[in-house]
């Protein structure tokens, strides 16, 4: 029997599953999550070999553990539809085993609102709410994956699981399945020794059945580009009034260069040089025998995070270049910044942001939880009357104060294919989406225009 693969959620996608949940665990010293079963607590086969085979892959702990969200998910979809099928009377032999794929997408993208009267139920009873476009690519690569590894691990002819009943009278997780639809012998017998819900996803969902995935989903999601919550004037207008000298050189770095706070965090002290101003950021992926070496663990190395950059090379712009290079000055010598962990043991790492006290004093501030860094970059930030701001809008800011502002010979702004290169995006449609125009701005450059021309309001009155 091939074995069975299944998923938990995302946070996208809301409610909480009815019939699985989520349990921490570790795996090739990766931590990641199983399966289980509610209320019977039976883990469920195969979600094992589907991570190690995502972190034999090279995948981010983030990653893995996204698809598995994405494949319980689905999972729990699934069950929820037969059982809803079954409650409205439908005739189970309609129902075909790739037509569960695409009614779950549909589930995703038009909810209740669709025009299946199973699907709005399913959507009902598991408190689905609607999803961006980039969250279904999520859901197509995880279940792709799925099917693609299912086919490569055979299990036994008599698993011990029970999925989603067995034939005859025997009791199984859920409900007893009733064999309404028709099946060839293959499909019957693999339906009758373990469950519909397995005969549905390995028996009809085999790697050949990938290309039945709807491609309609693919593509860039569309951006709503607003109004910057941060402008750089007011930046240079608090920085130098930060205190903490950690956090007034990180957001320096992030002003100055319009790095990903990730990436900033993950900076090393062996990526400055402060001789020749330079600042690099490294794919954690292309080092890791470094990040060993300093004493982390594997688990540690897998969750740094890495987006893509087109290059290594960070561009800062001034002033903030100059705040950030006296900042980082003045943070290497200062009694503050720890040499020592909470157990007075040496540090070895050589990440240039480290937390500054607690138990995970001299720690890597790279691997506290984002929610520790975006809560204490917005208490910062509270304090001079910005909120409602995260670390990624002032690389918001970077983008547009290239494109529009930054001051070049006569005039202003780089335009958007020079800035693209420079923040190191890989396609310029990245670079549009962080295009935000100043509208005020744009006001007062017309009204200037039209005064050198000799234009006067009093010019249109009657």
């Amino acid at each position: 029997m091939v074995l069975v693969f299944f998923v938990v959620a995302l946070a996208d996608c809301g409610g909480a599953m009815k019939n699985f949940k989520m349990i921490p665990a570790v795996l090739n010293s990766v931590k990641t999550y199983v399966i289980e079963s509610v209320p019977d607590r039976v883990v469920v086969s195969g979600v094992e070999q589907y991570c190690s085979a995502l972190i034999a892959m090279g995948r981010a702990r983030l990653t893995v553990n996204s698809y598995v969200g994405a494949l319980a998910r689905y999972l729990d979809f699934v069950v929820e539809y037969v059982i809803c099928s079954l409650l409205l009377g439908k005739v189970a032999g309609e129902m075909k085993y790739e037509d569960v794929v695409h009614v779950f997408f549909e589930s995703l993208t038009v909810g209740c609102n669709s025009d299946d009267e199973i699907v709005r139920m399913v959507c009902v009873r598991l408190n689905r709410r609607l999803v961006k476009r980039r969250t279904v690519n999520v859901y197509r690569s995880a279940l792709k994956f799925a099917f693609e590894v299912s086919d490569k691990f055979v299990q036994s002819a008599n698993p011990k699981m029970i999925l989603l009943g067995q034939g005859g009278n025997k009791p199984g997780i859920g409900f007893p399945y009733k064999s309404y639809m028709t099946f060839t012998r293959s499909n019957s017998q693999r339906i009758y020794q373990t469950s519909f819900l397995a005969g549905c996803i390995s028996g009809g969902i085999k790697a050949s059945y990938v290309n039945l995935l709807p491609k309609y989903y693919r593509g860039s999601a569309r951006h709503y580009i607003g109004e910057l919550r941060l402008d750089f004037h007011k930046l240079l207008e608090i920085l130098p009034e930060i205190k903490n000298v950690r956090d007034r050189c990180l957001l320096a770095l992030l002003a100055a260069g319009g790095e990903r706070i990730s990436e900033a965090l993950q900076t090393l002290t062996i990526d400055i040089d402060s001789d020749a101003s330079s600042v690099l950021a490294i794919d954690p992926s292309n080092r890791p025998s470094l990040y060993y070496e300093m004493g982390l663990s594997v688990s540690q190395v897998t969750s740094l995070r890495w987006k893509g950059r087109k290059n290594n090379s960070v561009f800062l712009i001034p002033p903030f270049d100059k705040i950030f290079w006296d900042s980082y000055a003045e943070l290497l010598v200062s009694d503050k910044y720890p040499v020592f962990d909470a157990g007075r043991r040496w540090v070895t790492h050589k990440f240039v942001f480290r937390v500054l006290k607690g138990k995970t004093r001299g720690q890597p501030l790279a691997l506290a939880s984002e929610g520790v860094v975006r809560k204490m970059f917005k208490r910062l930030l509270k304090k001079y009357n910005i909120i409602n701001v995260s670390p990624h809008d002032i690389r918001h800011c970077y983008v547009t104060f290239l494109i529009h502002e930054v001051p070049v010979g006569d005039g202003r702004g780089l335009g958007v294919e020079v800035a693209s290169d420079l923040v190191s995006h890989v396609k310029l449609e990245s670079t549009l989406v962080y295009d935000h125009l100043d509208r005020s701005t744009a006001h007062a450059d017309i009204e200037d225009g039209y005064k050198k021309i000799g234009y006067h309001p009093e010019m249109l009155k009657p």
